[in-house]
């Protein structure tokens, strides 16, 4: 059996692992043609209520969809311009960086600061780098050669990777190999399945391309975004197949993409350990 934060693993099982719910990397939320221009629209993704606004430049912004004034949800009536987020409510305002930049009149408080996260427009998909608060992204996101047009988009209970299993078993796929940033998977005839990062899986089938998109909402669902490809079904009973390749390279999204510096270590353990050069 499997369950999502740290239950049992369906390769080993009964042997207990520990995954975090959110894999690190980029992850799509919203078509920016689904995104009005200047307004901020609802998403749930990686377990929070967000907020996600077009600017008229044509740029996007994910924030955390409460105020940090007194908790207002700017996806109710919030606007976005190239430069700042105005609360519905009270009308403040913070940069695209979250910092409060207007206070309507007042002073402005340095700790009313609204979470960010990294955020690209990649071919006309709204991208967001799920990573610890503050967290830069390695790289862009891998999005398509080509515009976007998705098809379908359904709920699927389990963690990303149980779901990318299922989505793999579903196009045929019994075995692949890592190359360089993205897990390629072996099937039959003139076609290859390939996943780049957490959140992307991509169907090339000789000159056409198709992709499927999973996204965490919360501890125990995930999106699935299909494009090209509306008649593929992820069987339930698919997230216990082994893939241990895949799944191996799947975890490495398990830990953060930038290095953490140490805490800083004060008193008599912080001195000794200077002393042996710890």
């Amino acid at each position: 059996m499997t369950s999502d934060n740290g239950s049992l693993d369906p390769v080993t099982s009964g042997a207990p692992v520990h995954r975090p719910p959110f894999p690190v990397g980029w992850f799509a939320l919203a078509m920016a043609a689904e995104v009005p221009e200047g307004v901020l629209v609802p998403v749930a993704a990686f377990g929070q209520s967000l907020a996600v606004g077009r600017t008229p430049d044509g740029r996007a912004l994910v924030v955390h969809a409460s105020c940090p004034h007194l908790g207002a949800d700017l996806a109710a009536g919030g606007r976005i311009d190239d430069d700042r987020v105005m609360c519905p409510v009270h009308e403040w305002c913070f940069g695209h960086d979250g910092a409060c930049v207007s206070a309507a009149g007042g002073p402005l408080p340095n700790a009313a600061k609204l979470r960010v996260w990294p955020t690209e427009v990649v071919n006309g998909i709204i991208w967001a780098f799920q990573g610890r608060s503050g967290e830069g992204s390695s790289g862009p996101p891998a999005g398509p050669a080509t515009p976007a047009l998705v098809l379908r988009v359904e709920d699927h209970a389990g963690h990303p990777e149980d779901v990318m299993v299922g989505l793999l078993s579903a196009f045929g796929v019994a075995d692949g190999s890592a190359e360089a940033e993205a897990w390629i998977g072996d099937l039959p005839g003139d076609r290859t399945v390939v996943v780049h990062g957490p959140g992307m899986l991509e169907v090339l089938s000789g000159p056409s391309r198709s992709q499927v998109y999973v996204t965490p909402v919360d501890g125990f669902t995930t999106s699935v975004r299909m494009c090209d490809n509306p008649m593929i079904e992820v069987d339930a009973e698919s997230d216990r197949m082994v893939l241990s390749c895949f799944r191996d390279w799947y975890r490495r999204f398990d830990q953060p993409s930038t290095p953490t510096r140490r805490a800083a270590r004060s008193g008599r353990s912080g001195r000794r350990a200077r002393l042996h050069g710890a």
